[in-house]
């Protein structure tokens, strides 16, 4: 029994994790700096004193160490490591075997704060198709140095394959010391409960005074936290979260739109131009578009 009770304790932190992880995604900004590919020298050995980016590191062959907030590692080819930003890293490798390696430099921020600072995820994940990573990669390098009209774009959307890969290897790797939320300050660790509350109320009518009093905050100052870490304020994201509980209710067909409003707190009225101005439909003729489309 007491077995059965860890393991439903994990799997429900996990959901968590997950759910919260999924919240900042849907925000995040992403930007690349630098991408390249190639084998360091002998004299690559230097302490990183909590840089402002990201770093991926895809390594191809050689031996060395990274040391990543206190713990060492010898990375093997065909392993993906994420350095993450604002945290002291420690590099080298053999001189008789250097390494390398694929990489790039990034930012991935939630309004103020960068993600993996919220978030804290394995280090590393092993790659199993490799021949795949080496051609996204490649196309990233690219990417990285053409001057088309798209190719910000481009960019982008390769580097979210990466990150992609990176995230649901770690997810199937497993939840352990280092797959959680960081918290690395009180008011993240509080935002994070004010995401949670707004999930399990989305059909009751929620006013910033209350979301504020959870934190104990004076409302002006929360909105400008609640801000500069999700990149939007609570109106707009509250309001983002009832349209896709509304879209997922949509897209079961029994429902009536009256029972739909009343599920994400609002009037039918209201419900309906929110929607229609959210999705350039309205509810009824989404739910239509949906059964024709599936």
């Amino acid at each position: 029994m007491r077995n059965s009770k860890i393991k439903l304790e994990v799997t429900n932190m996990e959901a968590i994790h997950v759910q919260m992880l999924r919240n900042y995604l849907n925000t995040a900004q992403l930007q690349l700096y630098v991408a390249h590919q190639g084998k360091v020298g002998p004299d690559w050995n230097y302490h990183i004193g909590k840089p402002k980016i990201n770093r991926l590191y895809y390594f191809q062959e050689g031996t060395g160490t990274i040391r990543i907030r206190n713990r060492e590692y010898s990375p093997q080819p065909g392993q993906l490591f994420l350095l993450p930003a604002d945290v002291e890293i420690t590099l080298s490798t053999d001189k008789a075997n250097t390494f390398r390696k694929f990489y790039c430099h990034f930012t991935l921020t939630v309004g103020e704060v960068h993600l993996f600072q919220m978030f804290q995820v394995p280090h590393f994940v092993d790659v199993i198709d490799r021949a795949w990573l080496n051609e996204r990669f490649l196309k990233l390098i690219s990417l990285s140095e053409s001057h088309s009209l798209t190719s910000p774009l481009q960019i982008k959307s390769v580097l979210y394959d990466i990150l992609t890969l990176f995230l649901e290897r770690a997810q199937l790797q497993g939840i352990d010391e280092d797959w959680r939320i960081d918290a690395v300050t009180p008011a993240i660790s509080r935002i994070n409960t004010v995401l949670s509350y707004i999930d399990e109320h989305l059909a009751d009518r929620m006013k910033i005074d209350e979301l504020a009093d959870q934190l104990h905050f004076h409302p002006k100052y929360f909105i400008q936290l609640f801000k500069s870490s999700i990149g939007v304020s609570p109106i707009v994201y509250i309001t983002k979260k009832r349209m896709e509980k509304a879209q997922q209710l949509l897209m079961q067909g029994e429902i009536s739109i009256t029972d739909i409003a009343s599920q994400v707190g609002m009037d039918l009225y209201y419900f309906s131009h929110t929607f229609r101005k959210f999705m350039g439909l309205s509810p009824t003729e989404y739910r239509q578009y949906w059964k024709n489309h599936k």
